[in-house]
């Protein structure tokens, strides 16, 4: 796993702003409507996220996800045995 110094920590925490309006902009232009989006970083001794919703959606959200890959998963959408 990389190391981020606090420093670095520190640019990226100026930057998220930035970059989430980004994501919220590409995520907008391909599903023609806004999308609940969040953005998770780590490698310093603290991780950060940004997000264009209710930190309790994000909560939820997260947990599913932590639920769903304990789980056997099936293949995404347009890759394995889907058609």
């Amino acid at each position: 796993m990389t190391s981020l110094t606090y420093e670095q920590q520190v640019a990226i925490a100026r930057r998220l702003q930035k970059i989430a309006r980004l994501i919220d902009k590409e995520l907008t232009a391909a599903a023609g409507q806004r999308v609940p989006f969040s953005l998770y970083t780590w490698g310093g001794n603290r991780s950060q996220y940004i997000s264009n919703t209710a930190r309790a959606e994000v909560k939820v959200a997260m947990q599913e996800t932590l639920d769903r890959w304990n789980e056997p998963q099936d293949p995404p959408p347009g890759q394995g045995g889907w058609q």
